[in-house]
């Protein structure tokens, strides 16, 4: 089995200046665009060099926005080449300010190999130094380890959504690595992480440890604070991405104590009667470790299930799972008891053993509702509507209808986030979300990859072709 390279190298003394990196400030402009900065727009964005707002000098560079969708951006960057060679500690910084803000702002970094692969990156919202929206001039920090894999960095800023921002005076520079022991408690904790990831990980057998274990012990000299261990957490996430790990990351504190009270997606599901005999059922990403609201999320389905078959003479059922990025698999596979049957209908492959997913009487992991709807008829067509949104637990979801034999698949590919995670607690507040297992379908089938529908139907906006085809199909 192909092991990760992860070098090993002696700290060398460098000049990675900011010669490096120009037009720091914006200060030098060719028909109003900023020299040595690249940028290629982006619809409902525009941009100016403005000498009305800086922080520095004469001049700022901002960026408007009128988008109303935060998943559109406006980004701009500078491409550095790195010549020095040797494993060394970066840090990022530029000032910012923004008015009427509807969306998010980051500075972001990437680092590039010599065929111009990506194998670091970060913005300030990865790294919890998140950019307050509609504020002064505040200066913001991004920092990140380079090897001698590193031949070049990408360093940028960025507006999803609507309003003004302004960037001004980049710095780049290299932080001193010290060559001191780190303290207890940055010992413990980038120790715990470690532990977590090599005794747990489903990747673990394509890591190599020795390695990585000297690695982090270079990275940890002189950390102090669990906040100083930023660096090596970021390097060990990177490994786990390096093996092939996409799905696991790290929940924030804030995030990790939301998820304790609320359902943190914030969408509810939705149904409604088609064409007078076909239930529509819509179940969204949710997310929440708290079990009395996911039982009450469970129970919302079960009760629209019901209403929609008791009330009509149901010819077949349509599951849309299109927007359902993720959260919590049982309180949603639960939630739709009434179309699955009860049973085993799914594994988590793990590397001791295959754990069943057992859905009884109303009861799934630690999830459970009163009274269970039973369909008039048990045996209707079910149609699951899919698509590249429907990732993580939207997954499993599918996995779970796989080989029943009046279920088709309709739409694109999912996500390809078939691996589960589980939840460890981090002493700073923080959570790891880990991926410990694969998962299979009842019929001995394991995903490791996207799930491909039954029927590709083509996603054109202002159409839903998935949903005519699937209802083509139940009316058959």
């Amino acid at each position: 089995m192909m092991k990760l390279k992860f070098s090993i190298l002696t700290i060398l003394l460098i000049n990675f200046s900011n010669a490096q990196l120009q037009n720091l400030g914006f200060e030098n402009s060719t028909n109003n665009l900023p020299d040595n900065w690249s940028i290629k727009k982006t619809e409902s964005y525009d941009w100016k060099i403005d000498n009305s707002q800086k922080y520095q000098g004469q001049n700022s560079f901002q960026i408007v926005g009128s988008s109303n969708n935060t998943k559109t951006f406006q980004s701009f960057y500078q491409k550095i080449p790195i010549e020095e060679k040797g494993r060394r500690k970066i840090e990022i910084s530029a000032y910012v300010k923004s008015e009427n803000i509807d969306g998010k702002i980051n500075l972001w970094f990437q680092v590039l190999d010599k065929d111009g692969n990506k194998i670091n990156s970060g913005t300030t919202n990865t790294q919890e130094n998140s950019i307050v929206i509609n504020s002064d001039w505040t200066k913001y920090r991004l920092q990140f380890i380079i090897d001698e894999y590193a031949k070049n960095l990408k360093i940028g800023g960025l507006l999803a959504g609507s309003g003004n921002v302004w960037f001004d005076n980049f710095e780049l520079k290299v932080i001193d690595l010290s060559d001191t022991k780190p303290s207890k408690i940055a010992s413990d904790y980038i120790e715990y992480f470690k532990n977590l990831i090599k005794t747990k990980s489903m990747f673990l057998d394509k890591i190599d440890w020795n390695i990585v274990d000297e690695n982090i012990k270079k990275l940890s000299e002189g950390m102090e604070t669990i906040d100083d261990t930023k660096p090596a957490i970021q390097y060990m996430m990177n490994v786990l991405k390096g093996s092939g790990d996409i799905h696991s990351f790290i929940v924030s504190k804030k995030s990790t104590e939301a998820k304790k009270t609320s359902n943190t997606k914030g969408i509810e599901p939705e149904y409604k009667l088609i064409d007078s005999k076909i239930g529509y059922i819509m179940v969204p990403g949710f997310a929440t470790s708290n079990t009395e609201i996911g039982n009450q999320f469970a129970s919302k389905i079960n009760e629209m299930i019901k209403k929609l078959d008791s009330e009509n003479e149901i010819a077949g059922w349509i599951v849309d799972l299109r927007t359902n990025t993720g959260g919590s698999i049982y309180p949603m596979i639960l939630g739709l008891e009434s179309l699955l049957g009860d049973g085993t209908l799914g594994y988590f492959v793990t590397k001791e053993k295959n754990v069943p997913w057992i859905l009884e009487k109303g009861k799934f992991g630690k999830n459970e509702i009163p009274q269970p709807y039973k369909l008039k008829k048990f045996n209707s067509k079910i149609a699951i509507l899919i698509g590249k949104k429907t990732g993580s637990a939207g997954e499993a979801t599918v996995i779970s209808f796989i080989g029943k034999n009046n279920v088709k698949l309709f739409g694109q590919p999912t996500a390809g986030l078939t691996s589960a995670n589980s939840s460890f607690p981090l002493s700073d507040g923080r959570s790891l979300a880990l991926a410990t297992s694969f998962e299979m379908d009842r019929t001995g089938k394991e995903y490791r990859e996207k799930i491909n529908p039954d029927v590709f139907v083509e996603s054109i906006p202002d159409k839903d072709l998935e949903l005519e085809t699937a209802k083509s199909w139940i009316l058959e």
